[in-house]
């Protein structure tokens, strides 16, 4: 599943293809944070005798755990700024997502890329939602694989989003066959920009190009899916059989 949640931003980009044409997918990043608190430093005088201990700095996105948004902490969004997030308990009343997967290094560009499960619902980049909360420079790498901690899921099958297309989504493809598809909510049927297919079957490392028919005459439609640079676009990561709705 996985390209828009709900009010989360997560995207997938694929490109539509016939039997005889495999097209480039494009990949929307999303973005992520962490952080820990600071403590002053504590030094003894000269004398021998400690000296008075300094209040802790309080930081803007305080940790619960030795790692920031380490497997199983809740994050809570920052007003105002769409791509932060502060660590709080998980008994917040404002914590709105739970940490399932966690990578110290990486990227989530694009979201298809990353380790997440299938039921992630939207990815935080860690090293970005620091730097804003922070107002410094962003440094390293690493996210964190989100899970809403209520309904909805867009990362469940044909929920619309999630870290990659799987069997079961829908998609909206647009009228001329080298349109761009965008995954979305199964629901949508029927509405504009809405889901016009449902995907059957996923073939990986598959060709498709010419008369070559992978789903073997059992989809009404057939999407190829590339990584954004790829040296033989001939060969696609995926081929996505697809039924019309």
């Amino acid at each position: 599943m996985r390209a828009t949640s709900g009010d989360r931003p997560t995207a997938s980009g694929v490109r539509a293809a016939t039997a005889a044409i495999a097209a480039v997918a494009a990949a929307v990043s999303l973005v992520l944070i962490t952080g820990c608190g600071k403590v002053a430093d504590h030094r003894a005088s000269d004398t021998g005798s400690s000296s008075p201990t300094a209040s802790p700095t309080p930081s803007v996105n305080p940790s619960y755990g030795a790692e920031y948004l380490a497997e199983n902490e809740c994050a809570a969004p920052v007003p105002g700024q769409p791509e932060a997030y502060r660590e709080v308990s998980c008994k917040d009343p404002e914590a709105v997502a739970k940490v399932i997967d966690r990578a110290d290094i990486g990227i989530s560009e694009p979201f298809s890329a990353t380790a997440c499960s299938p039921h992630t619902d939207f990815a935080i980049n860690v090293p970005v939602s620091l730097a804003l909360l922070e107002d410094r420079r962003v440094t390293g790498e690493g996210y964190a694989c989100m899970r809403n901690l209520k309904p909805p899921h867009p990362g469940d099958t044909g929920g619309g989003g999630g870290p990659r297309i799987e069997v079961g989504d829908c998609v909206h493809s647009g009228p001329k066959k080298d349109d761009a598809i965008k995954e979305v909510a199964c629901r949508t049927k029927g509405k504009k920009d809405g889901a016009t297919h449902k995907i059957t079957e996923i073939l990986e490392d598959t060709f498709a190009f010419g008369f070559n028919d992978p789903c073997e005459g059992k989809a009404d439609a057939i999407f190829t899916e590339n990584p954004l640079f790829d040296p033989a676009p001939a060969k696609n990561d995926r081929v996505l059989c697809a039924k019309k709705l």
